[in-house]
Formats: structure tokens, C-alpha cells, sequence
């Protein structure tokens, strides 16, 4: 659990914001400093939490709460789990000694009302399912304040993969029935190129996928696209035609041929772009553009697939300085494979230990989940691999979901929260883009959450306070099209997003 650093927050509010297990006066040494806060602190809470209650939940008693001093909240901010009975529950308060009456009113709950006594019962029962309130006050009654409990349980389950149907939206295509479709990102811009009905070809760029608003340009192409083949480096799209020449453009609109043939790209990296070609001999060999000085191709391993690759993913790691760019699955001849291979910016290497159930047009989506990983209920963020559809050795299509802790090295099934739900159908050949949405919250009104329509950077963005508001990026999965069980491409987009994600950040 983590509190707000000083850098994050302006001055005024700081003293406002203390972790359960930090005593006040060390966020106001200088007495000189902050002068009109000493009296308050007579009846300043110091610290609070419950006590362990194995029939509730486990680690009940580690659940951090945070002291608004300045709202008089005292919260959770990271909610109990969905279900937890929050009706008996015995706080822990701490409070300095100048305190000599302490009253916890409770009002609305589902089996208790009335007052009770801290002073004189700190280990009677709370009902936290309505209203509680804790009132300080000295012997004299010169100082009092009223603070107000919350005890927050989730509405839903914090860490399922939910699919929104409510914002399933249509493929950018000019016609109702398109035939193909390949997605990228590029530039903090979504390009989405349509192989319509009637054979013409469309490009749709957007840089707004919350608000679905998309610019379409019909496309006079002088080469017949291999339209799954689309890929974006950091700077320009490739894409290879029907005999395998490789073309580039700038802005999907115009294109131009490099000069080369391929027999596959494999993805793009950096500003580079990385593909298969074949001498006249039928052997494969891995290749590069634009090649750097003194670049010879590398023949490929015989278990090196040249098909059904599935999408090309970088990452950066612990281990090493620069970024390395891996792919999942894909076919080679009739053999079909689940291994992970990775490309450092000089050399491919197989990396799987335990791989993929074969598995060719595989969707891999980096993204996040959670796992507790001590004894307290802590949930720990990590960036994971979901690997989704995908068409198996004998031509069905794989339903379960997958997922990577260690960037596919192992690869496991996924829990039930994350697999699909049922009303979306099986597939293979989707495309997906991550787009964060901004959403803030305050402190003060229960945490209810709203999101803009703006989407932002493709990543996670930490956190920041304006006063009392928090504001954060929550990333978004947009699913691309795919095709189901005939072989039939769905012309929409599908949204999906971590629970946990939508719920206000902790500190």
C-alpha cells in the first residue's frame, strides 16, 4: 500500500493524507510551520483499522485505511472484495490521550443502530453496512470532531476481464459486410485498413477510439494488398502485396514499393521492419529493412514458423537495457506451434519453456493483473501476457485464454475471471489496440468514479492529486475483428477492461 509522496501533493494538503501506521506529529515537526493545525490534533485520529477475522476475510486486519484529516473521511481506498459482510466488524482507533470521549454512531446499517462507546467497549461490534460516524472530543469540550467511517466493498469482481457489450461499436468500414481487416497503432493513431464487400480497399485512421470517430479514405492502391500483413513501426506502415513485394507509407494513404520480397512480415521493431525471405533454393531466412551496414540474412531454424504468426509485441526488461520484440505461435508446412520467440535488436531466440498449446493467428495483448503476494491483503500489480483465440493443429479454434507473468516464457491457462464470457463468439485473426481513457475521482464523495471520452497514451500512467481529486489513466483492450468458426469476419469492435482498473488508485 502506498501513501502519496510530498512531491505529489501541494503542501496544504499533505498533512491531510496519513497512513494508518504514521503518527501526525512526524508530518508536522515544525511546530512553527503549520500553527493552526496544534489544536486540531487533540482530536486527530491516529491511526485505524479492524480487527483479524478469519470468518470475514483473511488478513482482515492488514487492510489499510487512509485518514482524510482535512475531509474528516477515514476510508478504504482499495475495497473489500465482492460479498465481504462488513455488518460486525471491530475498528482499531488510535487517538492521543487528551482524548477523553470517543463515540462511534452508527445509523441505516442492516442489523445495528445506535451509539457506542470506545472508551469504554474498544472491542464491540460495528455495523459499517449504513452510516458510522466517530466523534473526539476533549474533557472540556473545547475541541470536537466528527469523522466519518467508511468501510468500501466492491460492487463487482475487482480483477475480472469484463467485455463491455454497451460499447461494442462497428468496424471503420464504408461498406456493411467487409471482407478483411487489419488494425495497428502508430503515432498515438489507430489505422485500420478494410478490404470492403465489393473488393475496393479503405483506410480509417482515429485518434479518439473512446469517442469511435474515425477519418475513411477510400484507397486507389497500385498493388492488390495482403491486407493481414499491415504493420506499423515507429514511424511508417508496411505491408506486402500479392506476390510478396513490400510496400511502405507514411500515412496509409500513399504508397511506395522498397524494392523487396518477402515472404512474410513478422512485425515491426522500432523503426525497423522485420520479415522472411526465400531464395530460389526454397530456403527462409530471417531479414530486416531497412538493413543495417554490412546486414547478411541469417538462414531461419527448421521449427521457426513463417505463418499464422501471431501479433509482434516489444517490451522492455530488468535484464537487459534495450527493448526486445517477441511473437506466439504459427505454422510452418502442417505443423502449427505455441513457442514464443524473441529478437533483441540482433539475434532470434526461442524462449518458450512451457509454450502454448499450438496455436496459429493467436491474439497476444500486453496488459496487467493482480496477484496478492504477501501475507497481508496487499493485490501487487504486474505486467502480463494475455494470449486470446486462435486457430488449434486441427483447425478448431481455441476458446480459452492464456497468460504470461515472465513476457512468454510460461504460459498458463488463465483463472475464470479473465476467460472469455459467452456471448462473445470463438475466433482467430483479431487485432487489438490498449488506449487509456482518463478518469478522477474525489476523496470526498465515496470514490465514485467517472471516465472522459479522451483516450491517451498507450500505457499505463501513474496517478496525480489536484486538491482532493485523484486522477488516473485506465488502459482499455479494443478488440479488432476476427474471424469465428466459418471463417466469417466480425465487423465490430469489441472493449474490455480490468476491473480493477476503473477503481480509484490507492494511497
Amino acid at each position: 500500500m502506498k501513501l502519496l509522496k510530498p512531491a505529489h501533493i501541494p503542501m496544504r494538503v499533505l498533512p491531510c493524507l496519513i497512513g494508518a501506521a504514521i503518527v501526525l506529529g512526524a508530518c508536522n515537526a515544525e511546530k512553527s510551520d503549520e500553527p493552526a493545525y496544534e489544536p486540531a490534533l487533540s482530536v486527530a485520529v491516529q491511526g485505524f483499522s479492524l480487527t483479524a477475522n478469519s470468518k470475514v476475510m483473511a488478513n482482515l486486519d492488514s487492510v489499510f485505511f487512509s485518514i482524510d484529516l482535512d475531509h474528516a473521511v477515514i476510508f478504504n481506498a482499495d475495497s473489500l472484495p465482492v460479498g465481504t459482510n462488513i455488518n460486525k466488524l471491530v475498528p482499531k482507533i488510535t487517538f492521543p490521550a487528551a482524548v477523553s470521549k470517543a463515540e462511534i454512531k452508527m445509523s441505516g446499517g442492516t442489523t445495528r443502530t445506535g451509539i457506542v462507546n470506545y472508551k469504554t467497549s474498544p472491542t464491540d461490534s460495528i455495523d459499517f453496512t449504513g452510516d458510522v460516524t466517530l466523534t473526539l472530543s476533549t474533557e472540556d469540550g473545547a475541541l470536537s470532531k466528527t469523522y466519518t467511517l467508511k468501510v468500501n466493498v466492491h460492487k463487482m469482481v475487482a480483477d475480472s476481464l469484463m467485455w463491455d457489450k454497451t460499447a461494442l461499436a462497428p468496424l471503420p468500414a464504408a461498406t456493411a459486410s467487409p471482407h478483411d481487416q487489419r488494425t495497428v497503432a502508430m503515432d498515438g493513431k489507430t489505422y485500420t485498413m478494410v478490404e470492403e464487400a465489393d473488393g475496393s480497399y479503405t483506410m480509417a485512421v482515429s485518434s479518439d477510439l473512446a469517442a469511435a470517430t474515425w477519418t475513411k479514405t477510400p484507397l486507389s492502391l497500385p498493388f492488390t494488398p495482403q491486407v493481414r500483413s499491415l504493420t506499423a513501426t515507429d514511424s511508417n506502415l508496411f505491408i506486402l502485396d500479392a506476390d510478396g513485394s513490400l510496400y511502405s507509407s507514411a500515412d496509409g494513404r500513399h504508397w511506395q514499393s522498397v524494392g523487396i520480397t518477402w515472404t512474410t512480415i513478422i512485425g515491426a521493431f522500432g523503426d525497423v521492419v522485420l520479415g522472411v525471405s526465400q531464395d530460389a533454393a526454397g530456403r527462409y531466412y530471417h531479414d530486416i529493412h531497412p538493413r543495417p551496414t554490412s546486414y547478411s540474412p541469417v538462414e531461419i531454424p527448421e521449427d521457426f514458423p513463417i505463418e499464422g504468426l501471431s501479433n509482434f509485441n516489444s517490451f522492455t526488461s530488468k535484464w537487459a537495457s534495450d527493448p526486445i520484440g517477441q511473437f506466439t505461435g504459427g505454422r510452418r508446412g502442417n505443423t502449427v506451434y505455441g513457442d514464443t520467440w524473441t529478437y533483441d535488436g540482433t539475434e532470434w531466440a526461442k524462449i518458450s519453456n512451457t509454450p502454448l498449446p499450438a496455436m496459429q493467428d493467436v491474439l497476444v495483448v500486453p496488459y496487467f493483473n493482480y496477484r496478492q503476494t504477501t501475507t497481508s491483503w496487499v493485490q501487487t500489480e504486474f505486467s502480463v501476457l494475455l494470449a486470446l483465440g486462435g486457430l488449434t493443429q486441427d483447425g478448431s479454434i481455441g476458446r480459452k485464454v492464456y497468460l504470461s507473468y515472465d513476457n512468454g516464457v510460461n504460459w498458463m491457462e488463465a483463472g475464470s475471471l479473465l476467460q472469455l464470457p459467452d456471448y462473445i463468439r470463438s475466433f482467430y485473426q483479431a487485432d487489438a489496440v490498449i488506449a487509456t481513457s482518463p478518469m478522477d475521482t474525489s476523496i470526498g464523495n465515496g470514490w465514485k468514479t467517472r471516465a472522459s471520452r479522451r483516450p491517451g497514451d498507450v500505457r499505463r500512467i501513474s496517478y496525480f492529486t489536484d486538491g482532493s481529486n485523484v486522477k488516473w489513466d485506465c488502459p482499455y483492450i479494443y478488440m479488432f475483428g476476427g474471424r469465428n468458426e466459418g471463417g466469417n469476419l466480425n465487423p465490430a469492435i469489441w472493449r474490455a477492461v480490468l476491473a480493477r482498473l476503473t477503481f480509484a488508485p490507492l494511497f
